[in-house]
């Protein structure tokens, strides 16, 4: 009961501050990366072969490995995610929250908007199938950790933090844990059910 105690009052901590400020950073760099591709499209997306209809047919065919597929997600999402922990540690965290949230927004930015220049609504759906199902646990994980990254107590001033102050077994270790549980809960999704969705969207554009 005090541990839900203490996870509740964790939640209340960076809602809605760090919500408003966290959505306009990933909105920043989502616009950015539009802007990027609309402005510079003849030589971003017109002359290369990034996403072509026929790299598209290609990967489409391709027999995934779903094992190693799920490693290689747990090695692309573990990686950013001990990053941010170790930030915060250091008295970093809203740095590299706001650098991660920026960067994030940019890749999203980007691609969704050379899919939708190559494709129109196709690849609007290209785009959201590429994200689902394990984007139900991975946003919110992410989310959780950048707050918690950034919440009162994590950072003074910019001084360097004790790990003592930074780690408390019995509130944060408990929420730590939750957040990795669900990336590797997102990271099996992606690497075993989006496969299977990707696939049946790829006869989209089969000629």
């Amino acid at each position: 009961m005090r541990e839900y105690g203490r996870k509740t009052e964790f939640l209340s901590r960076i809602s809605p501050g760090f919500s408003r400020l966290g959505a306009a950073v990933f909105l920043a760099g989502f616009l950015l990366g539009m802007a990027l591709i609309f402005i510079g499209q003849e030589g971003l997306v017109q002359n290369t072969s990034f996403l072509t209809s026929d790299s598209l047919e290609w990967i489409g065919t391709l027999e995934i490995n779903r094992k190693g597929l799920m490693l290689y997600c747990l090695r692309q999402r573990l990686l950013p995610a001990v990053l941010l922990v170790l930030a915060a540690a250091a008295g970093a965290g809203g740095a590299a929250v706001c650098l991660f949230l920026l960067w994030s927004g940019f890749c999203a930015g980007t691609l969704l908007s050379v899919l939708a220049l190559r494709y129109g609504i196709r690849g609007i759906m290209l785009f959201a199938g590429g994200i689902f199902p394990q984007a139900l646990l991975l946003v919110p994980a992410f989310w959780l950790l950048c707050g918690w990254c950034v919440s009162p107590g994590r950072n003074r001033n910019g001084r360097r933090a004790s790990m003592g102050k930074v780690f408390h077994l019995s509130g944060d270790g408990g929420i730590l844990l939750l957040i990795f549980c669900a990336l590797l809960c997102g990271c099996m999704l992606e690497g075993y059910v989006n496969p299977s969705i990707l696939s049946r969207l790829f006869f989209l554009f089969c000629p």
